[in-house]
Protein backbone atom coordinates (compact mmCIF):
# COMPACT_ATOMS: atom_id res chain seq x y z
CA UNK A 1 0.00 0.00 0.00
CA UNK A 2 2.89 2.35 0.73
CA UNK A 3 3.77 2.46 -2.99
CA UNK A 4 0.34 3.92 -3.70
CA UNK A 5 1.08 7.03 -1.66
CA UNK A 6 2.28 9.73 -4.03
CA UNK A 7 5.59 11.48 -3.40
CA UNK A 8 6.02 15.19 -4.03
CA UNK A 9 9.43 16.83 -4.41
CA UNK A 10 9.53 20.41 -3.15
CA UNK A 11 12.33 22.49 -4.68
CA UNK A 12 12.53 25.79 -2.81
CA UNK A 13 15.43 27.60 -1.14
CA UNK A 14 13.29 29.02 1.71
CA UNK A 15 13.24 26.70 4.77
CA UNK A 16 9.97 28.18 6.04
CA UNK A 17 8.17 27.50 2.76
CA UNK A 18 9.56 23.95 2.56
CA UNK A 19 8.40 23.28 6.11
CA UNK A 20 4.88 24.58 5.41
CA UNK A 21 4.61 22.52 2.20
CA UNK A 22 5.91 19.34 3.85
CA UNK A 23 3.43 19.64 6.71
CA UNK A 24 0.56 20.40 4.32
CA UNK A 25 1.37 17.44 2.07
CA UNK A 26 1.92 14.91 4.86
CA UNK A 27 -1.29 15.99 6.61
CA UNK A 28 -3.07 15.42 3.28
CA UNK A 29 -1.84 11.83 3.03
CA UNK A 30 1.06 12.40 0.65
CA UNK A 31 4.78 11.80 0.99
CA UNK A 32 7.06 14.79 0.72
CA UNK A 33 10.76 15.32 0.23
CA UNK A 34 12.58 18.55 -0.41
CA UNK A 35 15.62 20.13 -1.95
CA UNK A 36 16.97 23.62 -1.35
CA UNK A 37 18.86 23.80 -4.64
CA UNK A 38 19.23 22.18 -8.06
CA UNK A 39 22.03 19.79 -7.03
CA UNK A 40 20.00 18.35 -4.15
CA UNK A 41 16.93 18.12 -6.40
CA UNK A 42 18.85 16.29 -9.12
CA UNK A 43 20.22 13.79 -6.60
CA UNK A 44 16.69 13.08 -5.33
CA UNK A 45 15.33 12.68 -8.87
CA UNK A 46 18.03 10.11 -9.61
CA UNK A 47 17.52 8.13 -6.36
CA UNK A 48 13.77 8.23 -5.76
CA UNK A 49 10.48 7.81 -7.60
CA UNK A 50 8.85 11.23 -7.64
CA UNK A 51 5.26 11.72 -8.76
CA UNK A 52 5.13 15.52 -8.87
CA UNK A 53 7.43 18.51 -8.38
CA UNK A 54 6.63 21.85 -6.72
CA UNK A 55 9.20 24.23 -8.17
CA UNK A 56 10.14 27.72 -7.04
CA UNK A 57 11.57 30.12 -9.64
CA UNK A 58 13.84 32.38 -7.56
CA UNK A 59 16.69 30.31 -6.16
CA UNK A 60 20.40 31.05 -5.82
CA UNK A 61 22.69 29.45 -8.36
CA UNK A 62 20.58 27.42 -10.76
CA UNK A 63 17.14 29.03 -10.90
CA UNK A 64 13.78 27.38 -11.37
CA UNK A 65 13.73 27.98 -15.12
CA UNK A 66 16.95 26.01 -15.59
CA UNK A 67 15.83 23.40 -13.06
CA UNK A 68 12.64 22.90 -15.08
CA UNK A 69 14.76 22.14 -18.14
CA UNK A 70 16.81 19.64 -16.11
CA UNK A 71 13.61 17.93 -14.93
CA UNK A 72 12.36 17.75 -18.53
CA UNK A 73 15.62 16.16 -19.66
CA UNK A 74 15.43 13.66 -16.83
CA UNK A 75 11.74 12.76 -17.23
CA UNK A 76 9.55 14.73 -19.67
CA UNK A 77 6.40 13.11 -18.25
CA UNK A 78 7.06 14.31 -14.67
CA UNK A 79 4.47 16.96 -13.84
CA UNK A 80 5.73 20.24 -12.43
CA UNK A 81 3.70 22.87 -10.63
CA UNK A 82 5.53 26.18 -10.49
CA UNK A 83 5.04 27.68 -7.02
CA UNK A 84 6.34 31.23 -6.86
CA UNK A 85 5.66 34.72 -5.56
CA UNK A 86 5.43 35.90 -9.17
CA UNK A 87 1.98 36.52 -10.60
CA UNK A 88 0.66 33.63 -12.67
CA UNK A 89 1.06 35.35 -16.05
CA UNK A 90 4.74 36.00 -15.27
CA UNK A 91 5.28 32.40 -14.14
CA UNK A 92 3.79 31.18 -17.43
CA UNK A 93 6.05 33.54 -19.36
CA UNK A 94 9.16 32.27 -17.52
CA UNK A 95 8.30 28.55 -17.57
CA UNK A 96 5.76 28.02 -20.31
CA UNK A 97 5.54 24.20 -20.27
CA UNK A 98 4.77 23.51 -16.61
CA UNK A 99 1.69 21.45 -15.77
CA UNK A 100 0.25 24.20 -13.56
CA UNK A 101 1.12 27.41 -11.74
CA UNK A 102 0.59 28.59 -8.17
CA UNK A 103 1.04 32.06 -6.70
CA UNK A 104 2.28 31.57 -3.11
CA UNK A 105 -0.23 34.16 -1.92
CA UNK A 106 -3.21 32.08 -3.10
CA UNK A 107 -3.58 29.89 -0.02
CA UNK A 108 -3.01 26.26 0.91
CA UNK A 109 -6.38 24.88 -0.20
CA UNK A 110 -5.82 25.98 -3.80
CA UNK A 111 -2.33 24.50 -3.80
CA UNK A 112 -3.68 21.16 -2.58
CA UNK A 113 -6.41 21.27 -5.22
CA UNK A 114 -3.81 21.83 -7.94
CA UNK A 115 -1.63 19.02 -6.57
CA UNK A 116 -4.45 16.48 -6.38
CA UNK A 117 -5.71 17.45 -9.85
CA UNK A 118 -2.22 16.98 -11.27
CA UNK A 119 -1.84 13.59 -9.56
CA UNK A 120 -5.18 12.50 -11.03
CA UNK A 121 -4.18 13.83 -14.42
CA UNK A 122 -7.09 16.24 -14.61
CA UNK A 123 -6.96 19.30 -16.76
CA UNK A 124 -5.88 22.48 -15.02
Amino acid sequence: MDDLIKKILIIDDEPRIRSIYVRLLVESGLKACWASNAQEATNILIREKIDLVLLDINMPGIDGMTMFDIIQEYDPSLKVIVASVYQLFLQKRMIDRAYDYYDKSQGASLLLEKIFNALKGQAH
